[in-house]
């Protein structure tokens, strides 16, 4: 009895910690707009379908979709997991990522990588012709890209608190020039077991200043520290038809915060349509939706996200679950 009122009294602080650090850097900050005061910015992208969907999978990630929104969701994987996701983005980039979990050394290890392809860029210059320096607008194209590759590790301290981690090598290429580092994710779920209420908190992307290219005239960036908690609950019927519908609360370090409601119907038990709206200052990607289906712990999902000034995201992702 000690230990399980200790786990409890555990998983309500661990789930509070992220809250009142939100609060804390929101006063501190008064919600101002920090655009371009960090790095590895891409590490804040939505990199799987369902998620994307619903605004953020906080509290009810489960398996490989997992290492993108909350390691303490891993736990939940029973044997071995898969997914990958492609999603065309903004202005010809695209991203791709793919992950795999197995259970291990008494929880659930998994290892994931994301990728971003900004394209071709032409190169503009000046280049000396016949003794004279002319301005060039199309000298060479080159390239731009941004690569990470995590670790993962979630496990169950009890049967309804389960807690993760990742760590992540960071980098990012334009040209000829690049950079480099490391990021920490810690993230912890709680099924409350009222109306099959969870909650979900993580701490992303947090870790040590990186250097700039030009040290001399340019000072180091933070990764894209992120807190995040969310709430999820049956709102109807249940897991053969019904609508779950959650909350997740997004306090990112470079902008203000976000919250997104969301909804996820369940027909036939196996057939998802899904929905989330966001709300807060400059939300530039407010309304998403998808569908997915899950047979034979097969998923297939696709989202699509409306923006302000662009043509829609659409994201797709398989995935597979012993």
């Amino acid at each position: 009895m000690r230990i399980n009122k200790l786990t409890k009294w555990t998983a309500v602080l661990t789930l509070a910690l992220p809250v009142l650090l939100m609060a804390q850097r929101g006063d501190e900050e008064g919600g101002a707009d920090k655009s371009g005061s960090v790095a590895f910015k891409f590490l804040n992208l939505h990199y799987d379908a369902r998620g994307a969907a619903l605004g953020g999978l906080v509290a009810q990630a489960a398996g490989a979709e997992a290492l993108y929104w909350n390691p303490a969701g891993l736990a939940k994987a029973g044997g071995l997991g898969f997914n990958a996701g492609m999603t065309q983005w903004l202005v010809e980039t695209s991203y791709m990522n793919a992950g795999v979990v197995m259970p291990m050394a008494g929880g659930v290890l998994g290892v994931g990588f994301v990728s971003v392809d900004y394209g071709d860029f032409m190169k503009a210059g000046w280049q000396e012709v016949s003794g004279s320096y002319v301005f060039k607008p199309n000298i060479e194209t080159f390239t731009a890209s941004d690569n990470a590759l995590q670790v993962s590790y979630g496990r169950f301290l009890s049967d309804k608190f389960s807690i993760g981690g990742s760590a992540k090598m960071v980098s990012e290429s334009i040209d000829d020039a690049s950079l480099s580092g490391l990021a920490f994710d810690v993230g912890t779920q709680f099924n409350t077991g009222y109306k099959n209420l969870q909650l979900g908190a993580v701490i992303s992307n947090f870790g040590p200043a990186i250097d700039p290219v030009e040290e001399d005239t340019e000072s180091s960036l933070a990764p894209p520290m992120t807190f995040s908690f969310g709430a999820v609950g049956q709102a109807f019927g249940d897991d053969s038809m019904g609508l779950v519908a959650g909350i997740n609360v997004i306090k990112l370090s470079d902008m203000a915060q976000r919250i997104a409601v969301n909804g996820e119907m369940t027909v036939a038990g196996m057939i998802k349509i899904r929905g989330s709206y966001t709300l807060g200052d400059l939300v530039q990607d407010a309304l998403s939706f998808g569908a997915g289906i899950n047979m034979a712990g097969i998923s297939v999902n696709v989202a699509m996200t409306q923006m302000v000034a662009f043509d829609p995201v659409m994201r797709f992702s398989l995935g597979y679950q012993l």
